[in-house]
């Protein structure tokens, strides 16, 4: 019994451990184009979720994907349906006046910033941090996965692969399009939203912590009464 004890004080915060070391990727979700929005009005968005900005999702059970929006006191969330290309979904989405924080649902990717949404109005964007740009252009020639519907292109701007982004001076970040004039045909963006790097303190980390001190004190609690 002692033995198994040892064992699960070892094991268990391993196991805890492995749900960051899988999430320890990286994906950018691409927004086909976004009209200039008005209240209370049903739009079909498209999306792509893009694993190393350059491809489809590669592995198990990706989880959900959605778009979220957020005003400081409520919170909406559009499920995407995945659509016939691979790695691209829509999702019919409506929404009251007002500004909303924009986030990009990206299954078991943490959520992250996509913009900021104006209703009336058009969604501005953050812009593409360098290090995942410096990434993307730094990577391998990939296989064309997509016919006439694709993904647009993820902008990598002025780096210049094989230099650290650290090395590298700071762009200046793109203007968002401004809507068309009255009478004109609505103005479009084109959204990018890049999960963020993430940070050592993780909710599992202390999960396996607590764990491995409760095998510990049980480990201790069974000497003590021998």
């Amino acid at each position: 019994m002692r033995r198994i004890l040892f064992l699960l004080a070892f094991i268990v915060p391993l196991l805890a451990l492995g749900a960051p070391a899988r999430a320890g990727g990286w994906a950018l979700t691409v927004m086909d184009p976004v009209p200039a929005t008005s209240p209370d009005t049903t739009y079909t968005l498209g999306f792509w979720l893009l694993q190393h900005g350059t491809h489809p999702y590669v592995g198990d059970d990706l989880g959900e994907v959605a778009l979220e929006f957020t005003d400081g006191e409520r919170r909406l969330r559009f499920p995407g349906v995945e659509l016939k290309e691979p790695a691209h979904y829509a999702a019919a989405v409506s929404l009251p006046k007002g500004t909303w924080e924009v986030k990009g649902i990206q299954g078991w990717f943490e959520p992250y910033q996509i913009g900021t949404l104006t209703v009336p109005g058009q969604l501005r964007v953050a812009p593409v941090p360098r290090e995942f740009r410096q990434m993307i252009a730094n990577q391998p020639k990939q296989k064309d996965h997509w016919d006439a519907v694709r993904p647009p292109s993820v902008p990598v701007g002025d780096v210049t692969p094989g230099v650290p982004p650290s090395r590298a001076a700071t762009p200046t970040p793109a203007a968002t399009p401004a809507a068309a004039p009255a009478g004109g045909s609505p103005g479009v963006t084109t959204t990018v939203a890049v999960v963020e790097r993430r940070s050592w303190w993780q909710p599992s980390y202390v999960v396996a912590a607590l764990l491995g001190a409760a095998a510990l004190a049980a480990v201790a609690y069974r000497v003590r009464r021998r």
